[in-house]
């Protein structure tokens, strides 16, 4: 079977990963066009991204991963993702496995430590191979978009973030553990680890990684939300948005996530976007409560799951 052939098989699954599948107003076809069957023709041209087959019988699965080198650095330990799985619909859940065995020892084989991978909750036979072959679910994510058509007459006092609070933006993320999200349910990682990456990862949003970090306008600040405009696929689905990338509220700051995220709807619709999207954990109670106050609705579920090096 040739790949085009396998991808067109695995559409509906594919597609159901890629947070605009569930966007109205968009076409689900586009979407899978731009985002699914153009990103994966181009896959092995870019550095660092590898396509690995594995027989099984007289079918072939196909795995598209890449390397983490900001991860791998970071770590110290080399680490990959795991971006598609594509197979025809002759394989059955007993060859999907013995082939997600293949390329796991591949992994191993080439020094990989830890890969990670996202798939969607309607992709069941793919999530039970996975499983069947000792990789493991850290992560079970919510995906909630906004047409911003209706939102919170209320305003909050924030601001801008500038390069001077990122060092406060790296404590706060460091300093209030979400025990849900992948860097610390996955048992890979210490506890520390998890804290030092988040910091890490939050100072650089404010240093540029991200377009916009609000917090609020009081101090002390003990609380922040990252925003991307995700201008190369904004530009793609011929609309503006944004994204919240990171959010973290310490005690000093109590109950400032909705004002927050309050602000970030405010602010996408100004800037003529027409959506918002955030992602959060099935376990963030809190965060999911503030979505549904604030209008957001539900556009999709993935699982992270992980494999590591025995």
């Amino acid at each position: 079977m040739q790949f085009a052939e396998q991808v067109a098989a695995r559409q509906s699954a594919l597609l159901a990963a890629v947070p605009y599948a569930a966007l109205p107003g968009l076409a689900p076809d586009a979407v899978f066009e731009q985002f699914v069957w153009q990103r994966l023709q181009e896959f092995a041209g870019r550095p660092g991204h590898f396509i690995w087959s594995a027989g099984v019988g007289e079918q072939q699965v196909v795995f598209l991963y890449r390397h983490l080198p900001w991860d791998t650095a970071f770590f110290g330990r080399a680490m990959a993702r795991l971006q598609a799985v594509v197979f025809g619909l002759a394989v059955r859940l007993p060859e999907l496995t013995a082939a997600v065995q293949q390329f796991s020892r591949h992994l191993a084989a080439t020094s990989q430590q830890h890969c990670y991978c996202e798939v969607a909750t309607p992709d069941v036979v793919l999530l039970a191979a996975l499983g069947r072959a000792g990789w493991a679910t850290v992560e079970t994510r919510l995906h909630y978009y906004h047409t911003l058509h209706s939102i919170p007459a209320t305003r909050n006092p924030v601001r801008k973030a500038t390069a001077e609070d990122a060092e406060a933006v790296r404590r706060v993320a460091a300093t209030n553990r979400n025990p849900a999200d992948r860097f610390h349910a996955d048992p890979f990682f210490t506890p520390e680890q998890g804290d030092a990456f988040l910091g890490e990862y939050a100072a650089a949003t404010v240093l540029g990684y991200t377009d916009l970090v609000l917090v609020p306008q009081q101090e002390p600040l003990d609380s922040f939300l990252a925003i991307s405009y995700l201008a190369p696929d904004a530009r793609q689905l011929g609309c503006r948005l944004g994204r919240v990338v990171l959010a973290a509220v310490g005690a000093r700051n109590q109950g400032w996530h909705r004002p927050l995220l309050s602000e970030t709807l405010w602010h996408l619709q100004q800037r003529g976007s027409r959506y918002a999207l955030l992602t959060t954990q099935a376990a963030n109670r809190a965060v999911i409560h503030n979505c549904e106050v604030l209008g957001f609705r539900l556009g999709g579920l993935t699982h992270m799951l992980s494999w590591q090096a025995r």
